[in-house]
């Protein structure tokens, strides 16, 4: 009897130690399949990089030949064709990679993060065609708050991808910048910007914390989610 219950305890035990062992596993192919779409993110960054380049020179244009200079606006248009094409090309790129290999964490995360970046471009357009015309501190306000329509799903998105990642440097991170942003939205700060042959123009501190996290910081997060340890990754 005795060694039927202990025969019995075994097994028991047995089966919880593989189940523990598949539960690593699962933890470890998560970190190891996110690394698999480190280039999307990179690809990101870079579309963002060029796009602020395209406004920077969209503001040199201005400053040199006047406001109403079409050259300008043809600049500052071709910043935001970039970025939707540039996201719609490393989606459909990515996607149909992971797609391929049925890689079900790759692949929700490709969707996750394209419906963050186009949703904030067309609901950002969307809310600044709601606002009124005019100039006082009301109508500011409103212009201010479209900041956050940008920056919150981004976060979110990096928070998630942290903790899928399990990247606890990731998740610091964008902490760390959660805070340092909303203290620069709060302080009202504004540095001048698009200073390229002239004086430019003041816009928020807040406003250039987005730029700088959608180009230098996403590229960042590719790089952390590649890694030393990675093996393989869909550019291969």
């Amino acid at each position: 009897m005795d060694k039927d219950v202990n025969k019995g305890m075994n097994k028991q035990i047995e089966m919880a130690m593989d189940d523990i062992t598949l539960i690593r596993r699962v933890i470890e192919r998560t970190r190891q399949d996110l690394s698999r779409i480190s280039f999307y993110f990179v690809g990101i960054g870079i579309c963002n990089l060029a796009a602020w380049l395209l406004e920077e020179i969209a503001y040199m244009v201005r400053n040199l030949f006047g406001y109403g200079y079409p050259a300008a606006r043809i600049f500052w248009w071709c910043g935001r064709i970039l970025l939707v094409t540039g996201y719609a090309f490393l989606f459909a790129y990515f996607y149909k990679r992971v797609k391929r290999t049925g890689n079900e964490i790759c692949e929700g995360m490709v969707k996750i993060w394209m419906i963050v970046l186009i949703g904030t471009l067309v609901l950002g357009r969307l809310y600044i065609s709601l606002i009124p015309g005019g100039n006082n501190d009301k109508i500011n306000t409103l212009w201010r708050c479209r900041e956050l329509i940008e920056v919150l799903p981004v976060l979110f998105a990096l928070f998630m991808t942290g903790i899928l990642a399990k990247r606890k440097l990731i998740t610091a991170l964008t902490a760390v910048y959660s805070i340092f942003y909303f203290v620069l939205f709060l302080s009202m700060k504004e540095v001048p910007y698009g200073t390229w042959g002239g004086m430019g123009t003041r816009i928020s501190a807040s406003r250039v914390g987005i730029q700088c996290l959608m180009s230098v910081g996403m590229i960042l997060l590719g790089l952390c989610l590649h890694g030393k340890n990675d093996r393989g990754h869909l550019w291969k």
